[in-house]
Order: C-alpha cells, then structure tokens, then sequence
C-alpha cells in the first residue's frame, strides 16, 4: 500500500538521480587524489635540491653580508619551507625536473644584459623549474620558478643584511615584506600587497625561524 505522497521509482529513475552524484564523487576523488600525488612529488624534489644546496652553501660573487646570512638560511631551511607558499599558489609538477649545478638564465629579469650563472632545477634544456639559486648585484635570491616564471616563495639576502621577501604565482607578483637587520618588518620600504600578503605574513615566522643561529636558539 502506498503512503501519503511517496512514489516509487522504478531502476530507470533511480539510476538517472543517484548517477550524477556517483559520478561527481568519482571525479573530485580523482582530482584530490591526482592533487595529492603531485604534491608529494614536488615536495621529493624540492628535498634532494634543498639537500644539494646545503652541502655547498657558498655561491659565486656575493657579497659577505648576503653569503652569511644565506649561510644561517641554508643551514636552517628545509624543503618544508617552500610548501606552505606553494600550497597558495598552487603546486607544480617536478617531475621531469633535474638538478643542474651551475648554467646560464636570465634572471631575475628577461633580456641578455640579466644573464648569469645560476644553480638549481631545470627541464627541457635549461628552463627553470623548481627550486634555483643565484647572485645578482652581490645579493643572494633563492626562489621557485614553474616554466621559468617565478611561482611561490622567494628570499633575497642582501649586502645591506636586510632581508626581502616575495610571493609569486606564474610570474606575478602577490605580496613583498622586507625584513631589517634585526629581522623586524621593516616600515621602509612597507609591505605590499597585490592579492597574497595575508597568505604570507601567515607563514612569515616559518622564514624567521630559518635565520635564527644557535645563540638565538638558546636565549
């Protein structure tokens, strides 16, 4: 006997209502899952440059200012450190990436006159992808590149002793905080904001702790 207003559904009915949302659940279980995977594998990648990085901290033509203070990062950063920053701007494959010592790029603007030496990941030739380090002016940059575009965290150390800071997301530019000698915000030059700074001031200690050396540790 049937019951207020409930109709029964034949196979056709049901099969066409719960379908789609079978389907929809297939899909993003596919997406998370394809998601997951390239995140571990970037973040594989990034580990064996970080770790290349750190066996030889000492980079051509910087100024002594810029190679201690990347001396205290490159000893106390992780491959970790890039991930928070990825996660915001989205993760790369790395997958046909490769660790080149040293090989030209025009870096960290286009155009011949900006080529210089610079060491990290590459494909397809020399196109930087992943994780790259290299001198400009005295001062030392290391940054995530995706295509050849900056994509994710960058960190400058410069002769000054001040430390400037960028988010990227294919090649545009979301935020920048400058950091003084003394690892305080600096007023001057002032933060920017072009879309990600809350992104990064929410992760920002995560850089402040890659420069504390073994006093700062104890105190």
């Amino acid at each position: 006997a049937r019951s207020g207003n409930l109709v029964p559904m034949d196979g056709k009915d049901v099969q066409e209502k719960v379908q789609p949302d079978e389907e929809k659940t297939t899909t993003e279980l596919g997406i998370n899952m394809k998601s997951a995977i390239l995140e571990e594998s970037a973040k594989s990648y990034l580990k064996k440059t970080v770790a290349r990085f750190q066996r030889n901290p000492l980079v051509p033509n910087l100024h002594s200012t810029a190679q201690r203070k990347y001396d205290i990062f490159c000893r106390n950063r992780t491959a970790e450190l890039y991930d928070p920053f990825l996660a915001l701007v989205g993760f790369a494959d790395f997958g046909k990436s490769k660790f080149v010592e040293e090989f030209k790029a025009c870096v960290p603007f286009p155009g011949k006159t900006n080529e210089r030496t610079v060491g990290g990941m590459v494909k397809d030739g020399f196109l930087m992808h992943g994780l790259v380090r290299y001198a400009y002016k005295g001062n030392l940059i290391e940054e995530c590149r995706k295509n050849g575009k900056e994509h994710g965290l960058r960190v400058v150390c410069t002769q000054m002793g001040d430390i400037w800071i960028r988010l990227f997301s294919n090649g545009k530019r979301l935020a920048q905080v400058v950091l003084s000698a003394d690892y305080k915000v600096a007023a001057n030059p002032k933060p920017i904001d072009d879309g990600g700074l809350k992104g990064l001031m929410n992760h920002l200690h995560l850089i402040l702790e890659c420069f504390e050396t073994k006093k700062d540790r104890k105190q």
